[in-house]
């Protein structure tokens, strides 16, 4: 049986990273409006500086994209200087200059060159860190930034190809910064960089053999939308230190004598397909606590930083002595056409998490926050949202995020006047918990839903009308019997103020037996019993023994 590789987020911290350029038949960068301005734009900042600038200067006109550099906008150039840009041509196509490119063809490498060199943000040095760039390239691609000789943007080093000569040369529409070497743009899938590297070939074998080297190697899916992987390999080093030192020894460890590689219920399939999210995550991406879901179904990967040190599946005995992870730095975020890959450094098995406290904010996690492609009160349409949904889809909904909120992360869902509202969970782990939400209430002008879990309801109806003297606050126990709990102490606006002392930001138990039977992402839906507002919160799951 063959696996079905869906296109899933990542979650607590869900980075889904858009790729808002060079994907599809308009490339970015045509289409402008001119600048009328005294100050030089970043085409007129590099045509003042020839002795530099001038072969790539010419790739700009080759292109048709010095126009589009000398318009309205916000770019960031990376530009190799004439000395390597000049080498680079005769090498590449056999011709000393610029103008002797002339085919369609070659004309399209530069255009692809270029574009792989530009983004459409404006980002200084300051911006760079380790990890990937803020934002793509016009070909769709995130470069990368890093530091392996040391701190400071002397040692900064771009796709771990070139280093600065000069940065931060200021124009009036964005960035340029010189750099030593040319750029090679991304061709290859993550499994034939993995490859190409020569360190994992006991894990190259095992993604052939298992059919994931194929899986993992597609770079759109049917629609046509860019598709992702993040993998996690084992060096053949790496798996010496375990006694194995080739394919037959992995497979006879977690094959256990089952040959049919391909079938995704074997052994070594399932551990190979846990090595592996649909999601683009450079090491930086990867959030500071919580799961991510891989390709294989039902299993995700516990990730933990602390004081900068990511841990992978630590262990939870709750002894002394605690295992987990770690990403081998000098071979990860080794970025790829359709993704990126890391080098760990012991065996990731699969890992069965217990259950664990969650506040889940469905502001803050959606992709649509972090990428700050929606901010603070947009009011938008459902389609803007990858994992929330609401109905009627083209009613305008906003968040609202202000430092006098006493709410988690300063924000809340303003919602009102639809039939119900969805949201996608995080991972959660195979248990049982209680299940409770806040919004701020307490007022006649709110609403009152029934919370379905999966499509299924469960609880009570939520009714945000309720005044907290109506449900026995601030008696702790007296709203313990009505349903209901103070918010959270920890919890505070920019002034100090607790949400715990806020008569109008409560916590309602919808249950205290929600059975997740097993690990992954579920469904929350809020349906309007009585039309009204709800300032959406947070929802919260606590393990219970």
């Amino acid at each position: 049986m063959k696996r079905i590789i869906k296109l899933s987020g990542i979650v607590i911290s869900t980075i889904l990273l858009v790729f808002i350029a060079g994907v599809g038949c308009d490339d970015g960068l045509g289409d402008k409006t001119f600048l009328t301005t005294d100050e030089l734009t970043i085409a007129q900042t590099l045509d003042a500086s020839p002795e530099k600038f001038s072969t790539f200067v010419e790739m700009l006109h080759l292109t048709g994209y010095y126009t589009s550099l000398q318009s309205y906008g916000s770019y960031t150039c990376f530009v190799p200087v004439n000395e390597v840009l000049d080498p680079y041509i005769k090498e590449r196509w056999g011709v000393n200059l610029v103008s002797e490119l002339t085919t369609q063809e070659q004309i399209e490498e530069v255009k692809e060159l270029v574009k792989f060199h530009t983004m459409a943000k404006s980002v200084g040095a300051s911006g760079f860190i380790e990890g990937r760039m803020p934002d793509t390239t016009y070909t769709g691609d995130y470069l990368t930034s890093s530091y392996l000789l040391g701190g400071g943007i002397g040692n900064l080093i771009i796709n771990r190809e070139a280093k600065f000569l000069q940065y931060d040369i200021r124009s009036d529409n964005g960035y340029i910064h010189c750099i030593d070497k040319v750029l090679t743009p991304y061709s290859d899938p993550v499994p034939v960089v993995i490859e190409r590297a020569g360190k994992h070939t006991i894990f190259i074998e095992a993604l052939k053999k298992t059919g994931l080297y194929d899986d993992f190697s597609v770079k759109l899916t049917e629609t046509g939308n860019k598709k992702n992987f993040t993998i996690f390999a084992e060096t053949d080093s790496v798996f010496a230190l375990s006694g194995i030192n080739s394919f037959d020894d992995l497979a006879d460890k977690y094959a256990e004598g089952d040959t049919d590689y391909e079938e995704v219920t074997n052994g070594l399939n399932r551990w190979m397909a846990y090595h592996a999210t649909v999601s683009f995550l450079y090491s930086a991406d990867i959030p500071d606590e919580g799961y991510l879901s891989t390709v294989l179904e039902n299993n995700a990967i516990k990730v933990d930083k602390n004081d900068d040190v990511l841990k992978i599946n630590e262990s939870e005995t709750g002894g002394e002595v605690e295992t987990w992870v770690s990403l081998v730095s000098d071979y990860s975020n080794y970025p790829a056409k359709n993704g990126v890959y890391h080098t760990v450094d012991t065996l990731m098995d699969i890992f069965i998490p217990k259950a664990k406290h969650i506040l889940f904010d469905p502001v803050s996690s959606q992709p649509e926050y972090i990428s700050r492609a929606i901010r603070s009160m947009n009011k938008v349409t459902a389609d803007k949202y990858s994992e929330v949904d609401w109905y009627p889809p083209t009613n305008k909904v906003r968040f609202i995020q202000r430092s006098k909120n006493v709410n988690l992360d300063w924000n809340f869902f303003d919602m009102g006047g639809c039939v119900w509202y969805e949201f996608i969970t995080p991972i959660l782990a195979k248990g049982k918990y209680e299940f409770l939400v806040c919004s701020n209430g307490g007022n006649n002008a709110r609403g009152k839903f029934q919370v379905y879990w999966d499509d299924e309801p469960v609880g009570s109806i939520y009714d945000v009308t309720k005044k907290a003297s109506q449900v026995g606050a601030p008696d702790s126990v007296a709203m313990e019997a009505n349903g209901w709990r103070l918010g959270k102490e920890w919890i505070t606006n920019k002034a100090g103020t607790k949400q715990s002392d806020s008569n109008g930001c409560m916590r309602f138990i919808i249950t205290k037996e929600l059975l997740c039977p097993v690990q992954k992402r579920h469904k929350i839906k809020l349906v309007a019993v009585k039309s009204g507002g709800i300032p959406l919160d947070y929802f919260e799951f606590i393990p219970v023994d």
